[in-house]
């Protein structure tokens, strides 16, 4: 195993510090920006002393640098906060909202790597074709088209014009309610599988294709790039020429000698990509009207909710950096030069 303890150590310790980082930038924001919470927490009809009330539990009428110190003691304690416009502990929403967008991330990389490297070896193997092109057109044009222009064409072509996909939530409530689904994890496709419930399934199935494939172009369009670049690069290779020489069936060359050498760059490459996916996960959310972190976030933004807005960064940030460093391992993992 190419890990050594000292760099998971390193991970660690440079994890707290990002979570700190982003933590206190948020919190500096969210003090700059104009707002009156104690209105959002008792109501916009309370008295001068339900709000002076309200002000002394959520510490607004402290000096910043003690109101930070609060919330971080409470962080450490396992207390986010608790959110002022749903009146729930802040961890208790996240951790109902997180399932359905991890659900729609993975589902979006999983559509990323199914096809885009299969587009990038074919794109390599036709070089300077009429399919090399066009592959490399749409991959250029579908890296360079915002997420969110993206989702709202496609929603009105597919959901609103021809009415192929749903154009919102992630499962139909009639269905949850004939059926009696009752999540458990979360992840509807997974409680729908364990549960034997394929009504669900298909359901869920056909609600999350639609705001998947859209989130799944820039991962996908950027593996495609990649892989037909070390593809290449890769085919004129000594070694894959030796192969060929030596009469080594052509499949065989190509599947496990060149695209093995391709494949850690271009899962490095994805797992650089995350922070950028996450950023189009809250677009796809909002305009598919998905109960993710995303919306939650935004929904958050809008009520000026600090606690809520903050623990979603955080939750943003340790996805983010845990991701990096699972990303690392593997490539070192597959690539047995990379030592970490």
């Amino acid at each position: 195993m190419p890990v050594s303890k000292e760099y998971l150590v390193k991970r660690a310790l440079l994890l707290v510090l990002v979570v700190f980082g982003v933590m206190l930038i948020t919190f500096i924001i969210t003090r700059i920006i104009p707002a009156r919470p104690e209105v959002l927490w008792v109501g916009p009809h309370a008295t001068l002393e339900q709000l002076e009330r309200a002000r002394k539990i959520l510490h607004l009428d402290e000096p910043y640098h003690i109101q930070f110190a609060y919330y971080l003691r409470d962080l450490f304690l396992g207390n986010w906060g608790v959110s002022w416009r749903t009146k729930q502990p802040v961890l208790f929403d996240i951790m109902q909202a997180l399932p359905a967008t991890l659900e729609l991330i993975l589902v979006a990389f999983a559509l990323a790597i199914a096809i885009g490297i299969p587009l990038g070896v074919l794109a390599a193997l036709k070089r300077y074709t009429v399919i090399d092109h066009a592959i490399r057109v749409v991959s250029v044009v579908g890296a360079s088209v915002p997420v969110f222009w993206l989702a709202l064409v496609t929603q009105l072509i597919l959901s609103s014009w021809l009415r192929i996909f749903p154009a919102a939530k992630r499962v139909d409530e009639e269905v949850i309610l004939a059926t009696g689904f009752h999540p458990v994890t979360g992840f509807y496709l997974l409680d729908s599988l364990i549960q034997g419930n394929l009504d669900v399934f298909v359901n869920a199935l056909h609600h999350i294709v639609l705001p998947a494939l859209v989130l799944s172009v820039y991962p996908l369009c950027l593996s495609t790039r990649m892989t037909r670049a070390l593809m290449i690069e890769v085919l004129n290779e000594h070694f894959i020429r030796s192969a060929r020489a030596w009469g080594l069936p052509k499949k065989l060359v190509l599947f496990k000698y060149a695209l093995k050498n391709v494949i850690a760059p271009v899962v490095a490459s994805l797992g650089l990509s995350f922070g950028y996916t996450i950023i189009g996960a809250f677009m796809v959310e909002i305009i598919f009207v998905w109960p993710g972190i995303g919306y939650y976030a935004a929904m958050a933004l809008l009520s000026f909710d600090y606690p809520a807005v903050i623990g979603c960064i955080i939750i943003v940030a340790i996805f983010y950096c845990i991701i990096n460093t699972i990303v690392d391992i593997l490539h070192a993992i597959i690539d047995p030069r990379v030592k970490l």
